[in-house]
């Protein structure tokens, strides 16, 4: 096993906008807090107020989806993120899935993956001044660099992607600095790793120079069952309401039977019965704090080089505060 080697941690908060929350992470000696957007506040809206609050903390936008804006647009909200937090910004990006896409941006979801290469690629033009033109599949710019009136703080911002499948995680180890699976059962979690290995070598990258990332299913409470209902009433959001995106991973991990009986279910609470403790807790720590901090430790051992923690979405504030503290850096 690998040894561990590090306890970066970072949090996210999900759609919250709440700056008491982002202080304490910091007081908490979180490396980093990350927010995305779907079809709420827009995250680079969220962060540019976190970087007036805050010092310390790196700020992450994760996920933007690469069909809603330009990669130029793109460019200049991570750069002004970067240049008002001195140089505090990660980007987060995702393909997103058609009910943000097509439903709520209205633009057709498609060619993902080679839109996706085509982004990191032009942003990384964008911040690092690139004059000449780019003759791509999706934009062709004239110049990527911005007006003089504007030089970004830094020429290179981290920039991750939110793979899920095989070619997108090739792809990330190919392009990105780093990657972020949610909600990805552990065995094909390892699984993955070689796949983000082999998309790496195909660029002639050090793999190790990777940043393994995963937003974190992280259910804590000195009440185990409690913990472990919530973890899974958190999951059957995704399964129920996103159908056809997160799925497919719990099925090629072999949970397809469980999904299909939790879709089937006539109520979120009726298809809580329908999974197994194995499936939640493959795609989560979940327990009591002790428990949590050691299945942590597993994670790290197994590959994971940022955990970027996230509470069940039926936490309350007071929930959230609670796992804060339970994975703080500063308490480990």
């Amino acid at each position: 096993m690998r040894p561990v080697t590090s306890d970066r941690t970072a949090l996210s908060i999900g759609l919250l906008d709440d700056l008491a929350v982002v202080r304490e992470a910091e007081r908490l000696g979180y490396e980093s807090i990350w927010t995305g957007e779907g079809q709420g506040k827009t995250a680079f809206g969220k962060l540019e107020r976190w970087a007036t609050a805050t010092e310390t903390i790196g700020l992450g936008a994760s996920i933007v989806n690469v069909f809603s804006r330009t990669p130029a647009a793109l460019a200049q909200s991570v750069a002004t993120l970067d240049a008002h937090s001195g140089g505090r910004a990660s980007l987060g990006l995702g393909v997103a899935h058609p009910g943000v896409v097509e439903d709520f941006h209205g633009v057709p979801f498609d060619r993902p993956l080679p839109r996706m290469a085509e982004y990191i690629t032009l942003v990384r033009r964008y911040l690092a001044g690139v004059a000449e033109p780019f003759d791509g599949e999706f934009f062709s710019p004239a110049r990527t660099s911005f007006w003089e009136a504007f030089e970004p703080v830094r020429a290179e911002v981290p920039i991750y992607n939110a793979a899920l499948g095989p070619g997108n995680v090739r792809l990330t180890g190919e392009y990105a600095d780093g990657w972020i699976p949610y909600l990805y059962p552990i065995d094909r979690f390892r699984e993955a790793q070689e796949w983000l290995r082999e998309g790496a070598e195909r660029a002639g990258r050090d793999p190790d120079d990777i940043d393994v990332a995963m937003y974190l299913l992280t259910s804590v409470d000195e009440d185990a069952d409690a913990a472990y209902r919530a973890a899974a009433h958190h999951v059957v959001q995704y399964l129920r309401h996103i159908p056809g995106y997160y799925e497919g991973i719990a099925r090629e991990a072999g949970y397809g039977a469980e999904v299909d009986a939790a879709q089937a279910a006539d109520s979120d609470e009726a298809a809580i019965e329908e999974l197994s403790e194995g499936f939640v807790e493959s795609v989560g720590v979940v327990g009591t704090p002790d428990e949590v901090r050691a299945q942590l430790d597993a994670l790290r051992e197994a590959g994971l080089d940022l955990p970027i923690v996230r509470a069940p979405m039926s936490a309350d504030e007071d929930g959230l505060r609670e796992t804060m503290a339970a994975l703080a850096p500063e308490g480990r």
